[in-house]
């Protein structure tokens, strides 16, 4: 499996809302599939991304450069690389949401379903 950085983080608190039906099954598919398989972390488009609506043509057209920078904190936050293999289970994420929160949930349209999570 292939994840961005971001994603490493993110996925964590999708609670199946605010998602086409086809991206929330898409989406529980990578979850469930996580538990089990080793993640190789990526740049750029990844499963996650695949039936998005804002793909296009391996690019997203809400920001690329917005999210490459979200990975770049995810990966500076992580401890993690391009090309890294990760388990889910090893992702921790209690010693860095609060710097995940300043600087990269300030603006994201899913912070109020996220928020929910005690996590977070």
């Amino acid at each position: 499996m292939r994840l961005r950085a971001h994603h490493l983080i993110c996925l964590h608190f999708f609670r199946g809302e605010g998602y086409t039906q086809a991206y929330v099954e898409n989406l529980r598919g990578i979850l469930s599939r996580a538990e089990s398989e080793e993640i190789e972390v990526v740049m750029g488009a990844d499963e996650v991304c695949q039936p998005c609506p804002h793909l296009r043509e391996g690019i997203c057209t809400k920001g690329e450069e917005q999210i490459t920078e979200l990975d770049l904190i995810a990966m500076n936050l992580l401890g993690v690389k391009p090309g890294d293999k990760v388990l889910w289970k090893d992702i921790e994420l209690s010693g860095i949401m609060e710097r995940w929160k300043k600087y990269a949930c300030f603006d994201c349209e899913y912070k109020e379903i996220c928020s929910r999570d005690e996590r977070w």
